[in-house]
């Protein structure tokens, strides 16, 4: 694996483990998610790290699809926008030197990159920001498969604690802690202390705007039929239905969104050279003749 993989991930796992440390331990150490390592820790906690381990191997297999659905349809775009810029230098050649021409081509290409690297790393950035997160959750699309993200994550935590014999307080603070939400340790110190005092899981939810509203039903029936591990089993499925058609949505339409954009950016592009091309000569030769017949 360390010969498969790059950076230093493969290698700190190796130290820790070899070292003593527990595997979540490990898992943190070489820098993994925190729904990463908490999902870990509740497999160690179980005694269903077989089960833990398949379940990140389907996510990343998930977040990998996800991820080359969204950027295939974008070469399209960003293909038609270098080529709004070629053909702008190539029109601006008709009206100025090669060198005036060649200065601009260079320039709009420098200033498209350094914009695409801003918002690369603005976007990056937004994530180490639990207000930005949150902001992210508004977004139309995205902010859809965000929420359907984390709430597979919790269910799961939380499936796999419960099968596993863990208090239900202890598995709901886990999954909460390793759903990735923001303000999940608030939550999950909010839950367990709640459901210690004698609140059931399904009154509690309802106070969670994070999940969603028809979860409620399934669990109160769990709680009512003494059949939780099922119930749990049923949302389990149910979320990872929803999370696949909200990264189905997202793959759909934002390369169409960012196409439109693209579009747009390359018509205003190409407009200003015909401008400069064709009307701003004009305008000189009718001034030129204007003032010939003062």
């Amino acid at each position: 694996m360390k010969e498969r993989m790059p950076g230093r991930g493969v290698t700190i796992l190796s130290e820790k483990v070899n070292a003593g440390d527990r595997l979540s331990e490990a898992f943190e150490a070489a820098g993994f998610s925190a729904f990463e390592c908490h999902l870990v820790a509740a497999g160690e906690k179980s005694a269903h790290l077989d089960t833990v381990f398949e379940r990140l191997s389907e996510f990343w297999k998930r977040e990998l699809e996800m991820r080359q659905a969204l950027m295939r349809p974008l070469y399209y775009p960003l293909a038609v926008l270098h080529l709004a810029i070629l053909v702008g230098a190539i029109v601006e050649l008709t009206t100025t030197t090669w060198q005036v021409a060649l200065f601009h081509f260079a320039l709009y290409m420098v200033v498209l990159y350094f914009v695409g690297f801003v918002v690369y790393m603005v976007v990056r950035a937004s994530w180490s920001s639990e207000a930005m997160r949150h902001l992210w959750l508004w977004v139309p699309i995205i902010g859809s498969s965000l929420s359907t993200a984390y709430a597979y994550r919790w269910i799961t935590a939380l499936k796999l604690e419960f099968t596993a014999g863990i208090t239900l307080s202890r598995a709901v603070g886990d999954a909460w802690r390793a759903s990735g939400y923001v303000g999940c340790d608030r939550l999950a110190e909010e839950g367990e202390q709640a459901m210690r005092n004698g609140m059931v899981l399904s009154q509690l939810m309802l106070q969670w705007k994070e999940l969603p509203r028809d979860w409620i039903d399934f669990v109160e029936t769990g709680e009512v039929s003494g059949a939780l591990e099922a119930a749990f089993t049923n949302l389990e499925a149910e979320a990872a239905r929803a999370w696949t058609l909200a990264q189905q949505r997202m793959a759909d339409w934002l390369p169409k969104i960012v196409y439109f954009i693209v579009l747009l950016i390359a018509g205003a592009m190409v407009f200003k050279v015909l401008y400069e091309a064709i009307v701003v000569p004009m305008n000189t030769v009718q001034s030129a003749i204007d003032n010939a017949t003062k």
